[in-house]
């Protein structure tokens, strides 16, 4: 969930990133994405935007800070309006997610400064980790700049341990994940309405991951919820009714609210730098 502390720094990794090619920028616009869905280019290489992402991280200016970085917790509320819809989508996504799986998930993971996160962070066992970047059913940041913004997460956990800021858990083994609903993938050309990805589509952001993964040393992957937007909806205001709240208020998350589809037995796994799954 990017807030204006990760923009700030994202629109300096961007500026500093030669990510234009055939008139738009390959990282934040769609039909830079879309260009790049076709022809699989990108106009930096790997190894320069790891470059990148140090040399504005790793400074006075930019560093992580603050007592709680990498603090694992939970948190269950989000703010809905008085028709029942969240308030931000993605917010009270997150936490129907968090409640839908076991105690290993957790969310908001401070990483940087001020309110940067890592949306959620599961413990896959005592050495290895995974940070989810989530994205809600319509979204202005695409694929690759959603890539970005978890390498950013990766970098800056990366320099917190290197500076010895705050001494927290390292992790050997580090997976990052894209995951959404099958909607936010349509919206960027993704996949089609029956959930599929045209081959060479699919071949171009699999080499994308690949390419990442052999840098950075982790490994990427892309994952879509089977989740509608009205469903979800539904489940909202089925809990905000739970909860006996009115207007706008805060709206508190429990087991019981837990929806099948957000289990992560259930994630559709569609394209990753280990695997491709058809």
């Amino acid at each position: 969930m990017e807030n204006e502390d990760a923009k700030r720094i994202l629109k300096k990794i961007i500026e500093q990133t030669d990510s234009e090619l055939k008139g738009f920028c390959r990282i934040k616009h769609k039909k830079g994405w879309l260009h790049f869905l076709e022809d699989g280019q990108i106009p930096f290489t790997p190894k320069k935007l790891h470059e990148t992402l140090w040399s504005i991280i790793d400074t006075k200016e930019y560093r992580p800070r603050g007592k709680k970085l990498f603090d694992l917790h939970r948190r269950y509320k989000y703010t809905a309006k008085a028709n029942k819809v969240p308030f931000r989508p993605e917010e009270a996504l997150e936490k129907f997610i968090i409640v839908s799986n076991d105690d290993r998930f957790y969310n908001q993971i401070p990483i940087g400064g001020g309110r940067e996160s890592i949306d959620i962070g599961i413990a896959e066992s005592d050495s290895k980790f995974t940070f989810v970047e989530l994205k809600p059913w319509k979204s202005t940041a695409s694929p690759m700049y959603a890539v970005i913004e978890s390498l950013k997460n990766l970098v800056e956990y990366r320099v917190i341990i290197k500076r010895k800021i705050k001494d927290i858990k390292k992790y050997n083994e580090i997976n990052l994940t894209l995951l959404a609903p099958e909607t936010y993938y349509n919206q960027y050309g993704l996949i089609n309405h029956d959930g599929k990805m045209g081959k060479n589509k699919l071949f171009n952001v699999k080499r994308l991951l690949e390419n990442l993964s052999e840098e950075f040393q982790i490994s990427m992957s892309f994952v879509a919820l089977r989740l509608s937007y009205d469903e979800f909806i539904s489940n909202c205001r089925k809990t905000y009714d739970r909860c006996g709240v009115s207007g706008q208020d805060k709206v508190k998350v429990s087991k019981q609210d837990s929806i099948f589809s957000l289990k992560r037995e259930n994630w559709n796994n569609l394209v990753s730098s280990d695997q491709m799954i058809f």
